[in-house]
């Protein structure tokens, strides 16, 4: 088996981590179709959307010991098979409830596909002494950007069923050629046992961390809350219903691509536990004031409304864009468990805090409205500083 230089394998898991972005943010700014087709209200597309999170928890159960004891490639590629089949199945049906099992299976793939290519990340990072992982988070970031662009010509030009299946089989294709170049070396069978999640390591001195995992989840939760509304709110509440009502999300994720590739400018002069609440302040302002101001000031205007919308949600992308990772690396510096079991340990506490919150955004958008809904992972980056103190390990 030919072995890889170190600047080909580099490229082959930048472009895996580019068409993992590139794939399953694809369908997110063409909600509103898959909303319409699945004739849900906002609350039963909201409590609907979340159970891919019971996906993910079983994949974080079990996937870490899966590719110890068979290898990153088997799972890569099962879970890329997975990825495309399932987003197919989503974009093209209207039963709620094989939506439901799809769903669950995606958000499965979702997590597996994220572990094995982070174990595989990390062991090249050991190997080669570079430091590559967050420059591999900003290509991710970078796939979503631009399925978002795309997502946004493409609304009212081809239909949803169409870009999707296309896309993600062009994905899928490229992925198995990489991975097969990738081969000789991706990691083996049982060949390293800091990948390994065994389910007594996990739950053994299980602890919660409450200024890690509150922390994480009021920085992260704006990201998941406008990953599933953002389109759906300036197409309903905002009025804008081409699509343009794709930007404010684009917007939001650019910015938050660039406040993730320079936040190290600032850091000769800040500490990041003062700089993360100077950050989550200017975001959950930002974000509050202008959904305020496009539902009040801007009611009778949407051009007005949509151009404050889209400069709220820049504002709070950029100030976000750090907080989730500083929580992390301080939840492993304050541990004394292993980081395979830290990141086991927040990842369940993450995820089941995320599947109530994305349930009270639903259906508190159901009862009132989605503007007041969203109010929530807003008023949320207001409470950071509250937990600004676990960063001081950092």
């Amino acid at each position: 088996m030919k072995v890889l230089s170190g600047k080909k394998e580099l490229n082959y898991l930048r472009i895996l981590f580019f068409t993992f972005g590139l794939g399953i943010m694809s369908w997110v700014p063409r909600f509103p179709e898959v909303k319409e087709a699945l004739k849900l209200t906002n609350g039963g597309f909201g409590s609907l959307i979340s159970t891919g999170a019971l996906g993910s928890l079983i994949s974080l159960l079990t996937v870490g010991h899966v590719v110890h004891k068979i290898g990153v490639k088997r799972v890569l590629h099962a879970a890329s098979f997975f990825l495309m089949a399932t987003l197919i199945i989503l974009t093209t049906i209207d039963s709620s409830l094989i939506f439901f099992i799809a769903n669950i299976a995606f958000g499965a793939a979702i997590s597996a596909f994220h572990i094995a290519i982070n174990a595989q990340g990390f062991n090249y990072q050991d190997r080669t002494g570079k430091f590559v992982i967050t420059q591999m988070s900003g290509l991710w970031s970078a796939g979503a950007l631009l399925t978002a662009f795309l997502s946004g010509f493409l609304v009212d030009r081809v239909s949803l069923q169409i870009h999707v299946a296309v896309l993600v089989i062009l994905i899928f294709l490229i992925q198995t050629i990489v991975i097969n170049s990738l081969a000789s070396e991706l990691l083996k069978a049982n060949q390293n046992v800091n990948i390994e999640y065994k389910f007594k390591e996990l739950f053994a001195g299980f602890s919660f961390d409450r200024l890690i995992s509150l922390g994480l989840i009021s920085a992260i939760f704006l990201e998941f809350a406008l990953s599933d509304w953002a389109t759906i709110y300036t197409k309903e509440e905002i009025g804008i219903k081409s699509g343009l009502n794709t930007l404010p999300f684009i917007l939001f994720t650019m910015w938050m691509i660039f406040g993730r590739f320079t936040v190290h400018y600032f850091l000769p002069r800040f500490t990041l536990e003062r700089l993360s609440v100077y950050a989550s302040l200017l975001a959950g302002v930002c974000f509050l004031v202008s959904v305020f101001l496009a539902r009040t000031v801007f009611a009778t205007n949407p051009h007005g409304a949509f151009l404050v919308i889209c400069m709220g949600f820049s504002l709070a992308g950029l100030g976000s864009s750090f907080l989730g990772p500083t929580f992390m690396t301080a939840a492993n510096a304050r541990s004394k468990h292993p980081a395979s079991v830290v990141i086991g340990h927040v990842g369940v506490a993450n995820i089941i805090l995320a599947f109530i919150l994305k349930w009270i955004v639903a259906w508190t958008a159901q009862a009132t409205s989605l503007t007041i809904g969203l109010l929530i992972p807003g008023i949320l980056l207001l409470t950071v500083p509250l937990y600004a103190k676990a960063l001081k390990s950092v």
